[in-house]
C-alpha cells in the first residue's frame, strides 16, 4: 500500500461563513446544500456543492446560536480531504465530490467541480483519505469525456439540479437544447441539399462540377452550424 500527498498549509485563505450542519463534519469536509440546510456531500459531481469546512480560516464571521455551526469556505484556497477512488490527483487536476461523504475526488467527466488541485495526492488504496490544498471555484465543467457523454450529462445534470439550483438547471437544459437543434439543423440542411444536388447532376451532367462545388460549400456551412451550436452551449455553461 502506498499513499502520498503534498504537505498542505494549515491556514485557508478567503472568508469563511458559519453554517449550521445536519452532519458531523471535520476540517476539510466537502459541504453541499441539502433539504432544510447544509450537510456532507454524498454523491459524485453534486450540483449543490457549497464549500469546504475549515478550522483555520484566514478571515471569518461569527454568528451566535448555531447548534452545529462550522466555518465553511465557499471561495479561496482550502485544505480538502481527498481520496484516490477515481484515480490519483495531480497538481492542476479538477476535483469534485464523491460517493464518500464529505470526501473529494479527481474529476474525469463533465459535471460540477469544486475547483483545482494545487497539490498532488496519490494512493493505491481507495479507502485512504488525505488532505491537499485546493483552489475553490465551484462551477460546471465541460470538455471531459466524449461528445456523446457530454450531451447526455448535460441533460442529466440539468434535471438533477432543477429543485436546488433552478438557474443552473436552466443553463444546462438550454445548452443541451442548443446542441440538439444545431445537429438537427445541420443534418437536415445537408441532407436536403445533397439530395437536390444529386438530382440536379442527373438532369444536367454538364454542370456537375458547379453542382459538386455547391454541395461541398453547403457541407461546410452545415459543419459551421454545428460548431456554432457547440460554441454557444460552451459559453452558456462557463459564463
Amino acid at each position: 500500500m502506498f499513499a502520498k500527498s503534498a504537505l498542505a498549509q494549515d491556514t485557508s485563505t478567503g472568508i469563511a461563513i458559519p453554517v449550521n450542519l445536519k452532519d458531523n463534519a471535520v476540517d476539510g469536509d466537502l459541504i453541499c446544500s441539502v433539504e432544510g440546510g447544509y450537510g456532507l456531500c454524498r454523491k459524485e459531481y453534486e450540483t449543490s456543492m457549497y464549500g469546504v469546512t475549515t478550522d483555520n480560516p484566514g478571515v471569518n464571521f461569527e454568528l451566535q446560536g448555531l447548534e452545529n455551526g462550522r466555518m465553511v469556505l465557499a471561495s479561496g484556497k482550502a485544505i480538502v480531504r481527498v481520496s484516490s477512488i477515481n484515480g490519483n490527483i495531480n497538481e492542476g487536476d479538477l476535483v469534485t465530490s464523491s460517493a464518500k461523504a464529505g470526501i473529494a475526488q479527481r474529476a474525469s467527466r463533465n459535471g460540477f467541480v469544486l475547483g483545482t488541485a494545487l497539490e498532488a495526492y496519490s494512493s493505491d488504496n481507495a479507502d485512504s483519505v488525505g488532505k491537499i490544498l485546493i483552489l475553490i471555484n465551484i462551477h460546471p465543467s465541460v470538455g471531459l469525456g466524449t461528445a456523446r457523454i457530454n450531451l447526455i450529462q448535460l441533460i442529466r445534470e440539468g434535471a438533477s439540479a432543477a429543485i436546488l439550483e433552478p438557474l443552473t438547471s436552466f443553463r444546462y437544459l438550454l445548452a443541451a437544447l442548443i446542441v440538439v437543434v444545431a445537429f438537427v439543423m445541420g443534418f437536415i440542411y445537408f441532407g436536403r441539399v445533397s439530395r437536390s444536388g444529386i438530382e440536379a447532376i442527373g438532369r444536367n451532367p454538364l454542370a456537375s462540377r458547379v453542382i459538386q462545388f455547391n454541395v461541398i460549400l453547403i457541407t461546410l456551412i452545415s459543419i459551421i452550424i454545428v460548431l456554432v451550436g457547440l460554441a454557444l452551449s460552451y459559453l452558456i455553461l462557463v459564463l
